[in-house]
C-alpha cells in the first residue's frame, strides 16, 4: 500500500512539474507575443487597435504647435499671394505652375508655418503636418506619411530634427540629425535614404520656380525669416 501511495506521489509530482514547465513556456509565448505585437504598434507601420492608440502611434507626434486656419488665410493675405486653385490640391508632391518671382520678405512663427503646411498638404502623402522653429537654423518636424502610391511600402508616424539652411539662391541644404518612426530611431540607411528624398523633393519644387533668389533663409528664436524674389501667385496644373 505505501509503495502504492509512493508512486502516485511521484507520478503527481511528475505531473505538477509538466504543468509548471508548460505554464512557463505559455507565459514566455505570451510575454513574447506582447513584446512583439509593442514593438511593431511602436513603430506605427501597422495598425494594431487599442495597443497602437494607447501607444499613440496612430497619428503624427504633437509639437505642442497651435495650427489654425485663419493664421493661413492672414499670412496669404498678409503677403499678397493669389491661389488660383482650391487650397487642398497644394502639396508637396503636385505639380504647381509659379508667377514670375517678385521682392518677399516674410517671417513666419511655428504656428504659421504648420498653419501653412496642414492647409495645404493635409490630403496628400504627408499630413498632419507640424514643425517646431528653434534656434541657429535647426527646426522639429512631425508628420503621418503614407507613400504608398509613390512605391514605397510606408505609412505611418515620422518624427525628425535638424538644420535647415540655404545651399544656393535657389536651393536648401537638409540635415538630420534625430529620425523616428512612430516611438522607434529609424534605421541608418532609411534615415539616409528619407534626408535626401526629402530634400531631393524640395528642391526640385524650388527647380520650378524661375528667378527664384534666396537672399536669407535663416530660423532663429522659433521664427523663419526669408527675405528673396519668391513667386505670389501658384497654380496647380
Amino acid at each position: 500500500m505505501k509503495s502504492f501511495q509512493g508512486v502516485v506521489q511521484v507520478n503527481s509530482s511528475e505531473t505538477t512539474v509538466k504543468r509548471s514547465k508548460m505554464n512557463l513556456i505559455i507565459v514566455g509565448f505570451v510575454v513574447l507575443l506582447l513584446i512583439l505585437l509593442t514593438t511593431v504598434a511602436a513603430s506605427g507601420l501597422v495598425n494594431i487597435p487599442i495597443l497602437t492608440h494607447v501607444l499613440g502611434t496612430d497619428e503624427a507626434k504633437d509639437l505642442g504647435v497651435e495650427v489654425d486656419p485663419v493664421l493661413f488665410d492672414q499670412m496669404v493675405e498678409e503677403n499678397g499671394i493669389t491661389l488660383k486653385s482650391p487650397v487642398s490640391e497644394y502639396q508637396l508632391t503636385s505639380n504647381i505652375q509659379y508667377s514670375d518671382p517678385a521682392p518677399m520678405d516674410i517671417t513666419l512663427t511655428s504656428s504659421q508655418l504648420s498653419s501653412y503646411l496642414q492647409a495645404t498638404n493635409n490630403e496628400g502623402a504627408i499630413k498632419q503636418i507640424q514643425v517646431k522653429l528653434g534656434d541657429n537654423n535647426e527646426a522639429e518636424m512631425s508628420a503621418y506619411v503614407d507613400l504608398k502610391d509613390y512605391g514605397y511600402n510606408f505609412k505611418g508616424p515620422v518624427y525628425v530634427s535638424g538644420r535647415f539652411e540655404k545651399s544656393s539662391d535657389s536651393t536648401i541644404n537638409i540635415d538630420i540629425y534625430e529620425s523616428k518612426m512612430g516611438m522607434l530611431p529609424m534605421p541608418d540607411g532609411s534615415a539616409d535614404k528619407g534626408e535626401q528624398a526629402f530634400e531631393d523633393m524640395i528642391n526640385s519644387n524650388l527647380a520650378k520656380m524661375s528667378g527664384l533668389n534666396i537672399k536669407t533663409l535663416e530660423i532663429q528664436d522659433g521664427q523663419l525669416h526669408f527675405d528673396g524674389d519668391f513667386p505670389k501667385t501658384m497654380e496647380v496644373v
